[in-house]
């Protein structure tokens, strides 16, 4: 594949985040997906790349979030000689063609490590769903439920300086939702 990479967003506006980062286990209506990244390199920890994509509302592969950022990471050089460390925080987990697309990046790309940190789980009863969260895990990508520190750090980093605001029920949210995600991948 080889989407034409849309140019990230610096930042999400607070409203956006609050309602597509919302940890509901069931979010109606959110039917898009915000991935925030920050790529750093290991030796020094530098940031080198930093933003915000998010998909087109279409049943194409080509627009969905994590293959967006696939696209415009390898627009980017990467030095062999390097390691890179590449976060995510992201609105719902990846479907299962997406795992697919990025166990293969991955695979490719011995150089680059990813963690994802995870808002909410798309489809997590659907078997083929859970297949695809063992197949980022098989692959070596680290996965976490967005706890409390971690909607901070997700704020700070691509929302805005004023003081992050938890929603009602987001301990227990996070609570239901890292037990479902370990018994996925035990």
């Amino acid at each position: 594949f080889s989407p034409v990479p849309r140019e990230p967003m610096k930042r999400l506006k607070k409203e956006t985040f609050y309602f597509h980062f919302e940890n509901l286990p069931y979010a109606y209506g959110r039917n898009k997906t915000f991935l925030c990244y920050e790529v750093k390199r290991e030796r020094d920890n530098k940031v080198l790349h930093k933003g915000v994509v998010q998909n087109q509302v279409t049943s194409s592969l080509l627009s969905r979030t994590e293959l967006s950022f696939i696209s415009c990471f390898h627009a980017t050089e990467l030095c062999l000689d390097e390691t890179y460390k590449v976060t995510w925080y992201i609105s719902w987990s990846p479907c299962v063609e997406c795992a697919e697309e990025i166990v293969k990046f991955l695979a490719n790309h011995r150089n680059v490590f990813l963690t994802v940190f995870i808002a909410r789980l798309y489809y997590y009863r659907e078997h083929t769903f859970k297949e695809g969260l063992q197949a980022l895990d098989n692959g070596g990508v680290q996965m976490h439920m967005m706890c409390l520190q971690d909607f901070k750090d997700c704020w700070s980093l691509f929302v805005c300086s004023e003081t992050f605001r938890p929603w009602k029920g987001l301990r227990k949210y996070y609570l239901f939702q890292n037990k479902t995600l370990k018994q996925i991948l035990r």
